[in-house]
């Protein structure tokens, strides 16, 4: 009993001595960034996230509360978590910087969760998720022709067409007492779209309520948002 008792305190004791060093790293960590504007963390550890465990359970639109922020804030955010910083930036230069620019390397752990969400695949290995920027440059070159002014200019059609089809649905719903989702309705036309000028299909999302595509984006989104945010499945 005396030398269970001393191996318990024992790895008591190097328990407290790694969750001091941990604790000291997270105050450096604070110290590194603190710099950055962003919101009051509540808590040392966790940081922002008890508040996004609070949005989550009340089942809130959590981009409203970053809109809110970056007016707040200003176009760039710190969020903390645990030992890690994320930025979120909202001004289009900034995100184009950062998304372009070779300088800031993508972090495997977070472009890994759109690979696959909960071990399904979602994108994949592409322009979206690769992290090496030799590899993701030769990949953008090949679509480069996809995006040539004229080819685009000869999309027009299609453009106006389903912009059309969008107006005719809005005014159909504008009677002054029927309410709907501005984002469903951009959403359905921008696969419409994407469907249309990219793949060649008629998916008809923005006619038919009861096509299974836009609901099957909707979740997997949602998956992305959760796998972003530690301990989800539990604090649900």
């Amino acid at each position: 009993m005396a030398v269970l008792g001393a191996v318990g305190g024992l790895l008591a004791a190097l328990g407290l001595l790694a969750f001091g060093l941990y604790c000291c790293y997270v105050r450096y960590i604070h110290a590194k960034y603190d710099h950055i504007p962003g919101a009051p963390r509540e808590s040392f550890i966790f940081g922002h996230l008890p508040i996004l465990w609070r949005m989550l359970r009340k089942q809130e639109f959590m981009h409203d509360l970053f809109l809110q922020w970056a007016e707040k804030y200003g176009p760039v955010v710190r969020l903390n978590a645990f030992h890690r910083v994320s930025l979120m930036i909202v001004s289009p230069e900034g995100v184009k910087e950062f998304l372009m620019s070779p300088q800031y390397s993508k972090d495997p752990l977070v472009y890994g969760r759109v690979f696959s969400i909960f071990g399904e695949r979602f994108v994949g290995n592409g322009l979206v998720t690769v992290c090496n920027h030799e590899h993701w440059h030769r990949q953008r070159k090949i679509m480069d022709p996809a995006f040539n002014r004229n080819y685009l200019i000869g999309l027009m059609e299609t453009f106006n067409e389903k912009a059309e089809e969008l107006m005719t649905k809005l005014e159909e719903k504008a009677d002054g007492k029927t309410e709907f989702s501005m984002l469903t309705m951009m959403s359905r036309v921008t696969m419409d779209i994407i469907a249309k000028v990219a793949f060649g299909l008629e998916l008809n999302a923005l006619s038919d309520d009861q096509m299974p595509l836009p609901r099957a984006v909707t979740v997997a989104l949602e998956g992305v948002t959760k796998t972003r945010i530690p301990f989800i499945r539990q604090k649900e």
